[in-house]
């Protein structure tokens, strides 16, 4: 048992890759959601836009309508499919570069090298998991519905940003160790 109570304890570098696997299942559940477009829920405003908009001409109203139904029927399918591979993929790679960055231990006469190989790799991590926050910022702005359903995953991404960070953070240790000079006796 730790003596510091557990909402004063650090997060461990064994929570980063349980962490990093949660938001990646959280990113499938909300993309097999479709992000929580709705098409139907689409149409319904769609009509009821149409039956309330009297004052407007015939003709710009069919227009306004047309264009509605256009970005509902097809764009929308086709954005939310791309948004899923691109937000899984940006995931998948997050994982991938802490996971070769976490696996790289920095000993003997190349420390050096492998410290500066294993900061790429959590560097280039944080930078996918800034690429998924603002990708879902993006998604949120143009798909037409509840974006509020976004910012607890914001928030966790914000949350493992800071855990890699701390993992990055740990890592220099790795330099503070006998950096293989002679010791001067006095």
């Amino acid at each position: 048992m730790s003596s510091v109570p557990k909402s004063r304890r650090k997060p461990h570098d064994f929570q980063t890759p349980t962490k990093l696997h949660k938001i990646r299942e959280l990113i499938t559940e909300l993309a097999v959601n479709d992000f929580g477009y709705d098409k139907e829920r689409l149409e319904e405003k769609i009509k009821r836009f149409e039956q309330s908009m009297t004052n407007i001409e015939p003709e710009r109203k069919a227009a306004i309508v047309a264009k509605m139904r256009w970005k509902n029927e097809s764009f929308f399918t086709k954005f939310v499919e791309k948004e899923t591979d691109t937000l899984l993929d940006l995931a998948r790679w997050a994982v991938f570069e802490f996971e070769m960055g976490n696996s790289i231990f920095p000993t003997g006469l190349a420390r050096v090298a492998e410290f500066r190989e294993r900061r790429k790799h959590l560097d280039a991590a944080i930078g996918w998991l800034h690429c998924m926050k603002q990708e879902l910022q993006y998604i949120a702005e143009t798909l037409p519905g509840d974006k509020n359903r976004y910012v607890p995953l914001s928030d966790e991404i914000e949350v493992l940003i800071d855990m890699v960070k701390g993992v990055r953070r740990s890592a220099n240790r790795f330099m503070k160790k006998d950096s293989g000079k002679p010791k001067r006796e006095n």
